[in-house]
This record gives structure tokens, C-alpha cells and sequence, in this order.
């Protein structure tokens, strides 16, 4: 998998933590897949969903935040997330794409006490305190207007796109974030949001250095329908609460959807 130039520098700024036993590297990989084959931007993927439809992916970003490993004694150690153009905040943005710039990001960066860890963490999305804000005055990685919807709604958290700008390829989407928000953020106001879909993940068993965390885009739309779409809604799934073509991606997510409790445990990520 192709790491960008910046992570490179990052890792290089890391390579002394460690040195007096206090703290050690905490360098989490992460790779793309469309059924057990690498993600790319120029593949044609056939099989996919329900109605084994074929896509070709444009975009494939999505954010995480709340990374923790746990130790020998069963206690959840966050991890110090490094600084960089793809972290900040405590928030990492994993760019697998190389459609519309060759940089990806596909590693979380970061220090924790040195010690064996055997589990790891974290949650897809951002907290709710960063999520409503300014996107034109904030750091990196939340200043994207295409992972943006609006003050109020937040960012996305995961962003799938296919086909889009192509005629000859099937158009189809998926972007998840909260909805159902009430409040103005823009006047100070508090936001409240129904449908947070913040996704918690958790593995047992991870080992720094052995273990690379998999998101199957396969994984993401079993079950889906996505060469059909509900009547005036749009293409894909916008994680609209009344979206009936939602259902199957969330279940997938470990999400609640409509009336439905939210199943479990996600199966989107998967630990190799």
C-alpha cells in the first residue's frame, strides 16, 4: 500500500520514542479492501451487494478518534496521536484513495507507556465537540469541505463514492455522519444530534507490529441493494433515518436504523 511522503517524515520524528523505556511507538496499520483484494481507484469490482452489482470506487476516506490498546492488566491506554497534515485533535483521516491527489494516509501515528498491549480500540468518526464547527478556520485533518456537510450536520465520518464524473461506470455513494441535529452552532448554540453513528470498533488479540486493521468495502455493502435506490432519496445511502437502502450498510456498521436496534457486533473492519 502506497504511505505518503509525509507519513514518512513522521515516522522518522518517532524513531526516538522509546529510548528511556517510558514511552514506545504506536504505529497502527490500516488497509483498504474490496473482498480480499487491495482497494484502487482504477479497479473494476464485480459482486458486490445483494444484487452483485459492479462498481468502480472514486473516493474511499473516512475518520477515526478514541484510540486506545489494551495493556496485561485489561486497562484501555489511549494513544498520543502525532501531529500532521492527516492527524490533529486526537483525530486521524485514512485517505485510501489516490483518485484525485497520488498522497494517502493509511497509519495512525502516535506514543503510549511502554508495555504489552493485546486489544485495540477506537471509533469511526469524530467526537462531538469537534464535529460542529467551522471548517474554513480549522486544523488539518478538518479542514476538507469534502468531508464536510454543514455547521450543523458535522462532517462526514466515512465517505464512498463510485462512478462519480464517469458515464460508462455505475454512480453509487455512501456517507455516513450525524443526522437528525438540532441547535445553531453557528450563534454559539449547543447541537443535538439523534443519530450520532459514531461506529465503535474493538479487537481482542491485536499485537503492534503483527496485526493490520482491514476496511472491506465488500464488508460495507452486503446485503445491499445497490443497483436499485429508494424513490426520492439520493444515490446510495446519505445515512438518512428514512432511507430504506441505509438499512444493510448500517447493520453492517453495528449502527441502530429506523426501528431497528443496532446489531453486533460491525463487520466493516476485520483484524489481520
Amino acid at each position: 500500500m502506497k504511505k505518503s511522503l509525509i507519513m514518512a517524515a513522521a515516522l522518522g520524528l518517532l524513531g526516538g520514542c522509546g529510548d528511556d523505556g517510558s514511552n514506545i511507538d504506536a504505529q497502527i496499520e490500516f488497509r483498504a479492501e474490496v473482498n480480499g483484494v487491495d482497494f484502487a481507484c482504477d479497479e473494476l469490482y464485480e459482486g458486490l451487494g445483494a444484487d452483485e452489482s459492479a462498481l468502480r470506487f472514486a473516493d474511499f476516506r473516512l475518520y477515526l478518534h478514541e484510540v486506545l490498546l489494551q495493556n496485561e492488566q485489561g486497562d484501555w491506554v489511549p494513544v498520543e496521536l502525532e501531529d500532521a497534515n492527516f492527524q490533529g485533535d486526537g483525530v486521524v483521516l485514512l485517505d485510501f484513495e489516490d483518485c484525485a491527489e497520488p498522497e494517502t494516509w493509511t497509519t495512525v501515528l502516535g506514543t503510549l507507556p511502554a508495555g504489552d498491549y493485546e486489544g485495540l480500540r477506537f471509533t469511526m468518526g469524530i467526537p462531538f465537540e469537534l464535529n460542529h464547527q467551522n471548517k474554513d478556520i480549522a486544523q488539518p485533518p478538518l479542514n476538507l469541505s469534502t468531508m464536510h456537510w454543514n455547521w450543523q450536520g458535522g462532517y462526514k465520518f466515512l465517505r464512498v463514492d463510485s462512478g462519480v464524473g464517469s458515464l460508462e461506470d455505475a454512480d453509487w455513494r455512501m456517507h455516513l455522519g450525524s443526522t437528525d441535529c438540532d441547535g445553531d452552532p453557528i450563534s454559539g448554540g449547543t447541537t443535538d444530534c439523534t443519530n450520532p453513528n459514531r461506529v465503535l470498533v474493538e479487537f481482542d488479540g491485536f499485537r503492534l507490529e503483527e496485526n493490520i486493521v482491514v476496511a472491506d468495502l465488500a464488508r460495507l455493502v452486503d446485503g445491499a441493494e445497490l443497483g436499485s435506490n429508494q424513490d426520492g432519496t439520493p444515490v446510495g445511502c446519505m445515512a438518512a433515518p428514512a432511507d430504506s437502502d441505509c438499512g444493510p450498510i448500517f447493520a453492517n456498521l453495528g449502527l441502530p436504523f429506523g426501528d431497528a436496534d443496532a446489531p453486533s457486533p460491525q463487520t466493516f473492519f476485520t483484524l489481520e
